[in-house]
């Protein structure tokens, strides 16, 4: 295996501002090489993190697009001038290559600790797999959602999220600070024993499936019109069914599901997804299964 460098990104959005704190306290406690390997650490929006913002212009976890969005001066957004200088310094062809990328990320959705993939790339699987078997955590596999795009960690041969919440928006929380600290402590080691034939990955992975997000009830005038319902607040990764309750109206209209087949919601009231007009995003559980050629790709990096 060759790989030297992995990129650990925080605050990507600025006001997720315990990624920052683990980084920084991470930094001053360990050595920069640790079994072969060695971090690159980047605040991803210091701008928005200064100010306490997600974003300046636009969500720079958007701004990554296949194409560079270079033109003969400057982008006019700050986050797509900024996803590309983290290419250009930290890509696998940049001037300090990294061969995987980590995102670091907070929500105010009740998600636990939890790991984004973007898409079935097999080294994602591996790496994801390994985190799954130490530490038992959930996976949301988000893909074929046209309306998000750009990710950030997509812009690297092998990446994922860590998610963790629930926690408000510019609030430290230390017990967030020492989940994301446990993760970034192992992953290192984790990928040493792959490396080393000294952990094998499990027999499955377990995932869940993006299928697709719904709105808050709104009204004529396209303002909300109901809340998040009770029994479905914090009940992030739990089973839906036909009639569970999703919404509850200002007339006190329960809005239930509907739908045919089973869905267990996650980002359930995430506060920066009002924007975007989602309340939750419904996904179906698949396990899929191990494959070497998973470990093949990852040891090709």
């Amino acid at each position: 295996m060759t790989v030297q460098k992995i990129l650990i990104v925080s605050g990507t959005h600025g006001n997720e501002i315990n990624p920052v704190w683990a980084v920084k306290q991470f930094n001053r406690e360990e050595n920069s090489l640790n079994h072969g390997i060695e971090y690159e650490y980047i605040i991803g929006n210091p701008v928005a993190y200064k100010k306490g913002c997600r974003y300046i212009d636009a969500d720079l976890n958007r701004s990554f697009k296949e194409s560079k969005n270079y033109d003969q001066h400057k982008n006019s957004f700050y986050e797509t001038n900024r996803a590309n200088f983290l290419v250009d310094e930290f890509g696998i062809d940049g001037s300090k290559p990294c061969q995987i990328a980590i995102d670091l990320h907070t929500t105010t959705a009740n998600m636990g600790t939890s790991i984004v993939l973007y898409g079935r790339r097999f080294k994602d699987f591996c790496l994801a797999a390994l985190l799954q078997n130490k530490f038992g955590l959930p996976i949301y596999l988000h893909e074929k959602d046209k309306s998000q795009s750009g990710f950030l960690v997509e812009a690297w041969p092998c990446g994922l999220v860590i998610e963790i919440g629930a926690v408000a928006q510019n609030f430290y929380d230390q017990n967030i600070i020492n989940r994301f600290l446990i993760i970034i402590r192992s992953l290192r080691e984790e990928i040493d024993k792959l490396k080393n034939n000294l952990i094998e990955l499990p027999k499955e992975l377990v995932v869940h499936v993006h299928q697709g997000s719904i709105d808050y009830p709104r009204d004529e005038k396209g303002n909300i019109d109901g809340l998040i319902h009770p029994e479905r607040m914090n009940q992030d990764w739990k089973l839906i069914k036909k009639g569970d309750p999703l919404f509850l109206d200002r007339r006190g209209i329960i809005h239930k599901y509907d739908g045919d087949h089973f869905v267990w919601p996650v980002f359930i009231g995430e506060v920066a997804y009002k924007e975007k007009k989602i309340a939750m995003s419904f996904t179906k559980k698949e396990v899929i299964h191990s494959n070497n050629q998973w470990v093949h790709e990852f040891e090709s990096l």
